[in-house]
């Protein structure tokens, strides 16, 4: 069977061109209720026949065979000359269908299987969140300063004695963030060595260095200064 060919509607009757509307008229009264009807008549058996072909050809064997195709969604090729399976989009499965928990073969894994092992990699254990180290350093701040190790850090300024400022390479998205610091430093009786971070911002943090001592204060430079960033 051949598909219909929707039939072309007459032109509409005005009552503004009184020569053409009785003809108009009574040309659509004819389209509407006998060759438009026809004519959905004709899709709905052109549909049926379409049908029943595809379940004769299924039933008849000319599927592709289904062996070894788990997962797989049966489609009509690009020429529309034949059935062919083809692979379900993986961000369409689920968990179990898009990994083998047993298999060392790395893949797409989901969110939660990425965070189950973030925190087996960490050997951290409990239900409390795990939070990253956002930036670390460890410089010398005596003579011209240097970074020794470093993560997330471009550079330390040397604002003066034991006063420095830690710039990130990549921003912190506010000022909230938390730092902590600490410093190597053999303090002598009597001495209080103190090693603090001070202005939060964005882009950078200070860390001041020295000692109190019986009510004095003074900034010292330290040889070996460290501090992470947690946000």
């Amino acid at each position: 069977m051949v598909k219909p060919t929707k039939p072309t509607p007459p032109d509409r009757a005005l009552r503004s061109n009184p020569s053409t509307f009785s003809a108009n008229a009574e040309a659509w009264i004819t389209y509407q209720w006998s060759e438009f009807p026809d004519y959905v008549d004709a899709v709905a058996d052109f549909t049926d026949e379409q049908a029943e072909n595809a379940l004769a050809a299924a039933l008849g064997g000319d599927l592709p065979p289904l062996t070894g195709k788990a997962l797989q969604f049966l489609r009509v090729n690009a020429g529309e000359t034949a059935a062919e399976f083809a692979d379900v989009p993986t961000n369409d499965l689920t968990q179990l269908e898009v990994e083998d928990d047993t298999s060392t073969v790395f893949g797409q894994v989901s969110g939660q299987r990425l965070a189950q092992a973030t925190v087996a990699t960490l050997n951290a254990g409990g239900s409390a969140p795990v939070y990253a180290c956002r930036a670390w350093v460890n410089f010398n701040g005596t003579g011209t300063v240097s970074i020794r190790a470093s993560g997330n850090v471009s550079s330390i300024t040397d604002q003066g004695v034991g006063y420095y400022t830690v710039n990130f390479a990549t921003a912190m998205p506010d000022n909230n963030y938390s730092v902590s610091v600490d410093d190597y430093y053999i303090s002598g009786a009597g001495t209080s060595a103190f090693c603090n971070a001070a202005i939060l911002f964005p882009v950078s943090f200070q860390i001041l260095t020295g000692f109190r001592d019986a009510g004095t204060f003074a900034l010292v430079d330290r040889d070996e200064i460290f501090a992470a960033v947690f946000r």
